[in-house]
C-alpha cells in the first residue's frame, strides 16, 4: 500500500489551478500523454498491487508550459475539474427550462 503519492511518482508532473465542488486550489499531478494528447491524473486505484489511474482530466495543449527550472515540470494556464464531485445530469444544453 503505498501511502505517500508523492514518493510513487516518476515522469512528469503539471501544477495546475483545480476544482473541487465550489473549492479552487493549486495542485500537482502526474503528467502523461494518451494518443499525443496530455492528460493530468487525478486519482488511482489499487488493482491487485498495481497502482492504477481511474480520474484523468483533458488538457488544453495550447494552455500547457513547460517549466524553466524543472525538466519534468509543466504549469497549465487553466482550471481542471474534479469529475467525482460534479453534479450529474444532462449537459446544460439538454436541460429543459421553464
Amino acid at each position: 500500500m503505498m501511502h505517500n503519492r508523492s514518493s510513487g511518482r516518476l515522469g512528469l508532473k503539471v501544477i495546475h489551478r483545480h476544482r473541487v465542488g465550489s473549492h479552487e486550489f493549486r495542485r500537482v499531478s502526474e503528467l502523461v500523454f494518451v494518443r499525443g494528447r496530455p492528460k493530468a491524473i487525478l486519482g488511482w486505484i489499487d488493482v491487485g498491487g498495481l497502482r492504477t489511474p481511474i480520474y484523468l482530466a483533458d488538457l488544453d495543449p495550447a494552455k500547457l508550459k513547460k517549466a524553466a527550472a524543472a525538466r519534468d515540470t509543466y504549469y497549465y494556464d487553466d482550471v481542471t475539474v474534479d469529475p467525482r464531485y460534479e453534479e450529474l445530469g444532462p449537459p446544460p444544453e439538454q436541460r429543459k427550462t421553464g
